[in-house]
């Protein structure tokens, strides 16, 4: 995978969870996924921008 892809994608998949949580109500059982979702997603960016992704080497 290049590097570009994988910070788009992780990028739009955060962005996403975090349009479903701004809808959710707190407390609620998929409002704590969504959450953790993004936040998995935001960090999952970071690390390929950082060229610190895991388990893979990107190209760039």
């Amino acid at each position: 995978m290049k590097r570009a892809e994988a910070i788009k994608y992780h990028t739009e998949e955060a962005v996403s969870a975090e349009r479903v949580l701004a809808e959710s109500t707190p407390g609620t059982p998929g409002y704590r996924n969504q959450a953790d979702f993004a936040q998995e997603h935001r960090v999952l960016a970071e690390a390929a921008r950082l060229h610190d992704y895991p388990d893979a080497e990107l190209e760039d």
